[in-house]
Order: C-alpha cells, then structure tokens, then sequence
C-alpha cells in the first residue's frame, strides 16, 4: 500500500491544468479591459489637446470670424481652424471628419463679473473598442469629447 501523501499527489495531478483553463480566459479580459482603458485615457487627452491647439489658433487675430463680413470668408477660416484640428488629431492616427469640430468664436464667460469673450473649441471622436461587443464583453463603442476654451486676443 501507497503512502497517504502519494495518493494524494496523485489524485491532483491534473487540477493545476484545470484551474489554468479556467482562470486564464478572465485574466485574459481582465488584461484586455486594461490595455482598453488606458488606449481610452490616451485618445480623450490627445482630443484635450486638439481641442486647445483649435482653440488656441482660434484666437488669433487673422482667424477672426467678422460676424458682418462675407460668408465665403466665414466659412474659410471656419474650415482653416477645423483643419488644424484634424490635423493634429491625424498626427496620432485618429481619424475624425470636419464636421465633430465645433468652433465657437463668440464664447462669453465671466471674468471678475465681467463677461470676456473666447473661442470654444469641442471635437467629438467615436472610438470602438478592441473586443466587439458580446455577452462576454458588453462594453461597445465610447464617443470621447474634447473641449477647450481661449480668451480671444481680439
């Protein structure tokens, strides 16, 4: 007869195998949820700053959108401030269209009780995430929003 704790090594001989397959798919989304909530923080803080480089092109006096002048011009420098924005978003491999930027050049918000005027720049980008979306990973597609705000110098 076997000793007690040979036949009990031998009764467990494939449980650390089991225990494996069984925990290595959680620790295996667990890691994959990691990865995507860091890719996340980084694109909302790359929109952060696209946001500011918009509005801080915004402000500038040869991008001045006059509120009685031609709308052909309007409409330039509109896209000439949205352009950058993308640009810079392009730079980090996000791809957005002209239309999730918004440029608002008649921004007010108080200043020692006294209203100031500034551009506000908010760029919306839609980002999917690494896993599609299942019973097993029920997180879809987060839209992240960039928004800055710059005191105008005009």
């Amino acid at each position: 007869m076997r000793p007690v704790h040979r036949r009990l090594q031998h009764q467990q001989r494939g449980t650390a195998l089991i225990e494996m397959a069984l925990v290595l798919p959680l620790l295996t989304l667990l890691l994959i949820g990691i990865i995507n909530m860091g890719l996340v923080i980084r694109e909302h803080q790359v929109l952060q700053n696209a946001a500011r480089e918009g509005a801080r092109y915004s402000t500038l006096q040869a991008n001045r959108i006059d509120e009685a002048g031609d709308a052909t011009a309007q409409a330039l420098v509109l896209t000439k401030i949205k352009t950058r924005v993308q640009r810079y978003l392009a730079q980090e491999r996000i791809t957005i269209a002209l239309s999730d930027v918004t440029v608002d050049q008649n921004y007010t918000y108080p200043v020692n009780a006294s209203p100031v005027t500034a551009s506000k720049v908010t760029v919306s980008y839609s980002r999917s995430m690494m896993l599609p979306q299942s019973w097993v990973w029920p997180f879809g597609p987060v839209t992240l929003t960039g928004q800055a705000v710059f005191r105008n110098l005009y």
